[in-house]
């Protein structure tokens, strides 16, 4: 009989924790409030990185909060997305501890994992709420070797860069990065003009407090790329050469994903049994790569033995519906279109028995059954899953996102023949991303050309 946890080898594992502070002050609205606005985050971060996640991010034991990763160059953004989160409720603050070790016992239950790495990450914690400080920047991370004083000095550089703000320092500086650096997005949210932006920026320091987050998080990469590049670092385990693949295919270089990914692969069946629940991601991971470089036979076997070790296992998991996602991904490039349609509703179906309705990754899980229609050319289920898709964006705070959802509505329509409503949605759509992104932005060339070819048809104007 499978056990709910398994003893693992010498892995480093990423993890984050964090608690309120001062929570027992928190009235009980604001406490609500801002667990609330923190799931919701946590919703995100798990949907966003379900893909290196161990065990995945949430509340526990009432006002603290926790999550394991197997890629730790991601862990400076969720530090910032779960600071942000908390202090948009009546400016809670909370302070977090990010540590890179071994951990003895490991689930996909975040309760049942334990070991070194977690008990370092407490003792962390006491340590930052000793310091008693004020301030709404209570972060730590240790990596365990030798460079940990450049990463402490790092933290010392952000915390000494954002002691002195003020409200409106900060609010602009958060603003710019929701809007991805661009200042007149973040003019027109705020009702100012982009120079006064400009001011604000300047006055926070702001390009030395970017440059510091993204040296932080550059560095952590480096750590698996010196790894997987050869240098002498003595390492057995298969983690970082995932962790490599797993950032080249967020560059969408899969070719370059694919050797570090079997060099996973085959790290990771020399030190660790095949049914253990860490192939998982890794199968994940390799079905995806094989499926873009059409490697289509190695890609439905690397599947099969993703689902053969989640058999025993409860297949309400968000990690079971990502497998299925994969498989109904390959299904569209090998054209078994009745088939991906059938994995992605079967990938819905359980998403929706594990998360509430209105969990991020049911948006996603709808976004891919309406492709999945859209390749079988049933264009009008396919508008009717990207209207679903839509309504879990909010044109105010993600404007761009939706404006993507809102286009490919559009192209449902166009293939319908529906050119009025084609062009009126498309429109909308580039005015979002010219309000939004740069003006020589890929989405805005693309836009600009599709509602030139629509509205070239004479039926637009009958």
């Amino acid at each position: 009989m499978r056990k709910s946890a398994t003893q693992r080898n010498k892995t480093m594992y990423c993890v984050i924790m964090g608690d309120i502070i001062n929570s027992r002050e928190l009235n009980d609205d604001t406490r609500k409030k801002a667990t609330h606005a923190a799931q919701a985050a946590f919703n995100r971060i798990n949907t966003k990185y379900i893909g290196s996640l161990m065990a995945d991010f949430g509340m526990v034991r009432g006002d603290a909060f926790e999550g394991v990763m197997l890629t730790q160059s991601y862990a400076p953004q969720i530090v910032q997305d779960i600071i942000k989160a908390f202090y948009s409720v009546d400016n809670t603050t909370v302070r977090i501890s990010v540590v890179l070790g071994e951990l003895s016992v490991t689930d996909g239950n975040r309760n049942k994992t334990d070991g070194p790495a977690f008990h370092l990450a407490l003792d962390r914690l006491a340590e930052i709420k000793a310091k008693k400080s004020p301030h709404w920047l209570q972060v730590h991370f240790d990596i365990g070797n030798l460079a940990q004083s450049l990463v402490d000095g790092q933290m010392a550089l952000l915390t000494a860069l954002t002691e002195g703000w003020t409200d409106k320092q900060r609010e602009t500086v958060w603003a710019m990065e929701n809007q991805n650096n661009f200042q007149k997005a973040v003019a027109r949210k705020m009702g100012t003009t982009a120079s006064v932006v400009n001011k604000q920026l300047k006055a926070a320091n702001y390009e030395a407090y970017r440059m510091a987050w993204d040296g932080l998080t550059e560095y952590l990469a480096k750590m698996d790329e010196y790894i997987v590049e050869g240098k002498p670092v003595i390492d057995k385990s298969h983690v970082p050469y995932f962790n490599v693949a797993q950032r080249m295919v967020e560059r969408h270089d899969f070719d370059g994903a694919l050797k570090p990914a079997e060099k996973a692969l085959d790290m990771a069946k020399q030190n660790t049994d095949t049914n253990d629940e860490q192939y998982i991601a890794l199968y994940n991971l390799l079905a995806e790569i094989y499926t873009r470089v059409e490697q289509y036979e190695k890609a439905e076997k690397i599947i099969v033995e993703s689902l053969r070790i989640q058999e025993p296992m409860p297949k309400a998991r968000l990690q079971y519906a990502h497998t299925l996602n994969e498989k109904a991904r390959l299904c569209w490039v090998i054209g078994s279109y009745e088939d991906a349609k059938k994995y992605s509703k079967e990938a819905l179906e359980i998403a929706r028995n594990v998360v509430e309705d209105d969990h991020p990754y049911v948006g996603e899980l709808y976004n891919i059954l309406a492709i999945s229609h859209s390749y079988s050319n049933e264009h009008e289920a396919a508008r009717d899953f990207h209207y679903k898709a839509l309504s879990f964006f909010n044109e105010e705070n993600d404007p761009v996102n939706y404006a993507v959802e809102l286009n490919n509505i559009a192209n449902s329509d166009y293939y319908m023949k529906n050119y009025l409503e084609a062009v009126k949605n498309k429109k909308k759509a580039l005015k979002l991303f010219e309000e939004n992104l740069p003006v020589k932005h890929e989405y805005i060339k693309i836009a600009q050309s599709e509602i030139s070819h629509i509205s070239s048809h004479q039926e637009v104007f009958a």
